[in-house]
């Protein structure tokens, strides 16, 4: 059942209540950001399921909504301050992470290292699960050598922090918003763009489709699956190289040192196994054109 309260202020409930959240955008409510969630709660569902907010941000709302302080849901996890970090020498560039990330807080391109903006990071952590090398870690505030402040609730800050945190969490809420309307007209873009290509196809519009090409020939197309197989091999072995890489580097920091004879044998069958990806990647790698290769007399 909805809630409905009369409010003298100009801001709508849904707003107030938004107003109240964390905004780290981190969807452990079960909705895929503060808004959504607000909206939820508008409309009837339990003020309980915002690990970020924690009992500060239940209080709040039970105080705005004239209802009942009830426990944390235990199911919905836990959200400490954190800043997500990626160590930069194992990216190989897929962008996952830059999908994921709810507020834009990442910097990067295809096939180029990723870094993480710490100022605008909500530490929402949606972008660790998605990374294919597993290059991303979640450090807490109290680790960093400036101060950074915290976005989540439940925390014993002065007035100036608290005035501080606002201001962030309404930075949050506007990138949120900005990325979501971005993605949305992305979406519309394409479906216009598909709509504009079929039109054209069906009405054969000379300003838009091109002259149809002839029928590949048999050979033409099995050279063409080649092609499309090699290139799909090729990116594969190369993301291959990357994780098996990352968990050599990875296994390597967590052992001894020197390792004991068992870690000793774990890191030398997965230098086998980076070793062996290196080579088919070698393998698939175009072959060098002969005005490059060793031209000394033989």
């Amino acid at each position: 059942m909805s809630r409905t309260l009369h409010l003298t202020n100009p801001m709508s409930l849904i707003q107030r209540i938004d107003a109240l959240l964390p905004q780290t955008q981190c969807g452990k409510c079960g909705h895929p950001g503060c808004k959504p969630y607000a909206q939820g709660i508008a409309a009837g569902e339990p003020i309980n399921r915002c690990p970020p907010g924690g009992r500060e941000t239940i209080a709040a709302l039970a105080e705005l909504l004239q209802t009942a302080v009830i426990e944390l849901d235990p199911l919905r996890g836990t959200a400490p301050a954190q800043i997500a970090s990626i160590r930069e020498a194992e990216c190989i560039g897929c962008t996952k992470c830059i999908q994921a990330c709810p507020v834009d807080a990442i910097l990067g391109a295809a096939k180029q290292m990723h870094t993480v903006l710490i100022d605008e990071c909500t530490g929402c952590d949606l972008c660790v699960a998605p990374c294919p090398v597993d290059c991303i870690d979640l450090i807490p505030l109290h680790a960093f050598t400036r101060d950074l402040i915290p976005l989540v609730g439940d925390l014993n800050l002065s007035p100036i922090q608290r005035q501080l945190r606002a201001g962030k969490r309404d930075q949050a809420r506007l990138r949120f918003e900005n990325r979501s309307v971005r993605l949305q007209r992305d979406l519309q873009r394409k479906h216009l763009a598909r709509q504009a290509r079929l039109a054209a196809s069906a009405l054969h519009d000379p300003a838009v489709s091109t002259v149809s090409s002839p029928p590949l020939t048999a050979i033409e197309r099995i050279k063409a699956q080649k092609a499309l197989a090699q290139n799909s091999a090729l990116k594969q072995a190369k993301i291959a190289v990357a994780m098996t890489r990352a968990q050599v580097n990875k296994t390597r920091q967590a052992y001894d040192s020197p390792p004991t004879a068992e870690q000793f044998a774990r890191l030398q069958t997965l230098q086998d196994e980076l070793d062996a990806a290196e080579a088919r990647l070698l393998r698939l790698q175009p072959s060098t054109p002969a005005s490059t290769q060793d031209c000394r007399p033989r």
